[in-house]
């Protein structure tokens, strides 16, 4: 108890080194604090990707995992928990602007879209220091839309992101209204969607809406086979590719690919501005269907979803908070990522927190940034290593450590299980 107290009064800057002097070494398996237990396995997602494919991670968390309820590293702060400055110092290889979609590697690097400096960056395991950028020509000191004009290299305010298993990259340029891939390592892009095969146009929906057209995509994600999800933001729907094909062959959300209408009310086939997607181990698809205010799950290859987050089991509403702020409740959720038991993580934007499900449950037994409370929604108060205002994008790696898009607070924060 001595201990707990003590760790509450440190600074959250010092926390670290106190787990270090009292022999308790933070990313390591440690029962330092048993605040929270989840039942079973610990949701390590075994490829760290907000897919939940295997992609060549093959770590996986301890059973009965324990959740630190603060976070033990921040980036784009300078290694400051109570600062959420736009580009803290300038801008470099060390700062952020409104981060959204987070994803890691086979060894555990973590890939940043840095949105609004128009890039992702790259680093390596237990760095906060990038060392690769995309979208800026190799330059982590600019920060230009299209930087050099729309190419292969360029990127307009990257929301998505998501690796593969080869260790390619996929980015959602989102305001170029296209989905680039990027071969291992490599920072030009090798292949386009949305926009026919052409690297030096943005238009949306280029030559009208079809399954091979694309308006505002907020993420990607790929599947076992390969396959390739999209999150078609502006045309309320899914695509799903077949491996190196950039014409979608399904479609959830809509009756057909010439149509882009959000459905009033909402059913169990239609979608609101889908800002994120997920695959499960059976193959079945979660999507952030944020503007209903709720999460889908479809079995695999079904496009009506059979079971609904944040809307107490009723697919035609579509309230914010419906019932109340609650255990059960969302408002405007942007990101979903699976665990290796299945269990979800959900960033419940605007109610400034991420939540966790049980594998088949929709109701969340753990909350991140609202210190343990249900019931509230604050938007830090103060900033710390506990707060959060506008979470907008979620990872897991091969420990079970959680990265949360601390949007509005231009930082990404780490977690561990231990």
């Amino acid at each position: 108890m001595k201990k707990l107290l003590l760790i509450k009064v440190l600074s959250p800057v010092l926390i670290a080194l106190f787990v270090l002097l009292t022999g308790c070494k933070p990313d390591e398996e440690q029962v330092i604090m048993p605040l929270i237990t989840n039942n079973g396995a610990a949701d390590g997602n075994t490829d760290g990707n907000t897919d939940g494919n295997t992609d060549g991670n093959t770590g996986t968390a301890p059973s009965a995992c324990k959740v630190w309820p603060t976070a033990l590293r921040v980036y784009g702060q300078v290694g400051d928990f109570s600062a959420n400055s736009i580009n803290n110092g300038g801008i470099t290889a060390n700062s952020l602007y409104g981060p959204f979609g987070t994803d890691t590697d086979g060894s555990d690097g973590l890939y940043i879209a840095d949105t609004y400096s128009h890039r992702v960056l790259y680093y390596p395991s237990s760095s906060t220091t990038a060392t690769r950028v995309y979208g800026q020509l190799g330059d982590f000191t600019t920060n230009t839309p299209n930087n050099g004009g729309i190419t292969a290299n360029s990127l307009k305010n990257p929301f998505g992101i998501d690796t593969d298993g080869s260790g390619g990259l996929y980015i959602a340029d989102t305001y170029n209204n296209r989905v680039l891939y990027f071969p291992s390592g490599n920072t030009t892009a090798t292949r386009v969607y949305g926009q026919g095969g052409n690297f030096a146009t943005d238009t949306p929906n280029k030559d009208g809406i079809s399954a091979s057209s694309l308006y505002l995509p907020y993420a990607a994600a790929t599947d076992a086979s390969g396959g390739l999800y999209v999150a078609d933001w502006g045309n309320n729907r899914v695509l799903y590719y077949p491996s190196g094909s950039t014409t979608a062959t399904r479609i959830y959300g809509q009756s057909d690919f010439a149509t882009n209408t959000a459905a009033n009310p909402p059913s169990a086939n239609s979608l609101n501005q889908p800002t994120d997607i997920a695959s499960d181990s059976s193959g079945g698809l979660y999507v952030a269907d944020s503007s209903n205010n709720r999460i889908l799950y479809y079995p695999s290859g079904s496009t009506t979803a059979t079971r609904v987050y944040g809307q107490l089991g009723d697919f035609t509403t579509k309230l914010a908070n419906n019932g109340g702020l609650s255990a059960v409740s969302l408002q405007v959720p942007k990101s979903v990522v699976v665990g290796s038991s299945g269990g979800l993580y959900v960033a419940d934007t605007y109610n400034n927190r991420i939540l966790y499900y049980p594998s088949g449950s929709t109701t969340a037994t753990r909350v991140y940034g609202q210190l343990g409370d249900f019931t509230t929604n604050t938007a830090n108060n103060p900033v710390s290593a506990n707060s959060m205002y506008g979470p907008s994008g979620i990872t897991l790696d091969s420990s079970g450590g959680l990265y949360v898009s601390d949007n509005l607070n231009n930082r990404v924060l780490r977690y561990i299980c231990w």
